[in-house]
């Protein structure tokens, strides 16, 4: 009956550990939240600070970042200001396949470069969009231009994967 009791114990340990992640050490960390980042985000400008901001989706993607539509996304989000006086974007991407993040990279960085070579057509725009980063995480990779809030998008993005 002992012998018995250890076994049952010892099966129900293992069962534990595997439901905690205790097999891989906890290395499986799930990606944050893209579009929760994106709302917080915004919600901390306040109401009367927050840009006008639009989604890109169908045949836009395309447009504004082409070759992206190739890849295999989890989660998007995808959204620039709806007037082109202000500095303002965020691509965020969770990809299928983390291989792809470079080629990605590169998508965002020739939007980056494609507003600061004309694409902008106000000084302060073209300003806004030189402060531009790429951020690649694993599998999560983002475009963010934020105008003056730059560092904190920045920052605040940042601590999702702290």
């Amino acid at each position: 009956m002992k012998k018995l009791t250890g076994i049952c114990l010892s099966a129900l340990l293992l069962l534990a550990l595997a439901a905690c992640g205790g097999g891989n050490g906890g290395q499986n960390k799930e990606a944050p939240d893209l579009n929760k980042y994106y709302e917080d985000f915004m919600a901390s400008l306040g109401a009367d600070n927050q840009p006008a901001m639009m989604d890109v989706e169908a045949e836009m993607i395309g447009q504004v970042y082409p070759g992206l539509e190739t890849y295999g996304l989890k989660q998007s989000v995808l959204k620039m200001a709806a007037i082109t006086a202000v500095p303002c974007e965020f691509a965020l991407v969770e990809l299928e396949d983390e291989a792809n993040a470079k080629a990605v990279a590169d998508i965002f960085q020739a939007r980056i470069d494609a507003q600061i070579e004309g694409g902008a057509f106000y000084p302060m725009t073209v300003e806004g969009w030189e402060k531009a980063q790429i951020i690649t995480n694993g599998n999560v990779v983002a475009l963010i231009c934020a105008g003056e809030q730059q560092d904190q998008a920045v920052e605040a993005f940042n601590q999702l994967f702290a």
